[in-house]
């Protein structure tokens, strides 16, 4: 699509919710981007993280940071595209539940697609969720999920500027957000368009966990990019992300 089409689009507004571990200023590059060319962006703040990670407790869940966004959403006057990166997955998927008439587009960035009933331990190996609460256990209080360099490995951060960027933007998060099950009885994301954006660099420690995301999307019939960046393709490749949500705003 040619840079002129996706320049004169009408205005749009985006919803963009950050994953674990994360604030909502991992979307700074991302955010000007849109905004330069005419579209409004929304960046909600996750109870327990970021800006208010002084408040993360062992009662920080999911269904917290579902209503964080709902909220957002339901005061926006038209339909939102609703961009969700990881974790958030689980957080747009639970919007598009309860309010579907209010999500134009669903987006998911290298994000876990829940179906009914599951956590996101539930999504990843078993090895993986045991990891978790191991450090839990030893390092959180039975709940708290310290970050830290970890994390940055697992992403597929290398040394220099985006991992810098990621870095400064951390902060611990919530086991129970990872174990608490999402109820979508409806399955209403399965009428909604949607994106898949799949981080595909070589030697990304974490794309075969997410990996099989892309593929749920493909057969569903969902748009599918890729993207050879690690997991914060919005901090390694801003302007390709922001293409690609244009051009999702773009699609019906």
């Amino acid at each position: 699509m040619s840079l002129n089409l996706l320049n004169s689009l009408p205005m749009s507004t985006f919803v963009l919710v950050h994953g674990a571990w994360q604030s909502n200023g991992t979307w700074d590059l991302l955010i000007p981007l849109l905004e330069k060319r005419g579209h409004r962006v929304i960046t909600p703040v996750l109870a327990g993280l970021g800006t208010d990670q002084s408040r993360l407790s062992r009662d920080t869940t999911l269904t917290q940071h579902r209503e964080d966004v709902s909220a957002e959403v339901s005061r926006c006057p038209d339909p939102v595209i609703l961009v969700g990166h990881s974790y958030a997955g689980m957080i747009i998927s639970g919007v598009a539940e309860s309010n579907p008439t209010q999500v134009r587009r669903l987006v998911f960035l290298d994000a876990f697609i829940p179906e009914d009933g599951q956590s996101a331990l539930d999504l990843l190996p078993p090895e993986i969720g045991a990891y978790f609460r191991g450090v839990a256990r030893d390092h959180g209080d039975g709940w708290r999920l310290p970050g830290g360099e970890g994390q940055l490995d697992l992403w597929g951060l290398k040394p220099g500027e985006a991992r810098e960027f990621v870095r400064a933007r951390l902060c611990d998060f919530s086991l129970r957000c990872f174990e608490e099950r999402l109820h979508l009885p409806a399955n209403r994301k399965g009428s909604i368009p949607a994106t898949f954006v799949a981080s595909i660099a070589e030697g990304y420690p974490a794309r075969p966990f997410f990996a099989p995301f892309a593929a749920k999307a493909s057969a569903s019939g969902w748009e599918v990019a890729e993207l050879k960046t690690g997991h914060d393709c919005h901090v390694e490749c801003p302007e390709a992300v922001a293409n690609i949500l244009l051009s999702a705003a773009l699609s019906q």
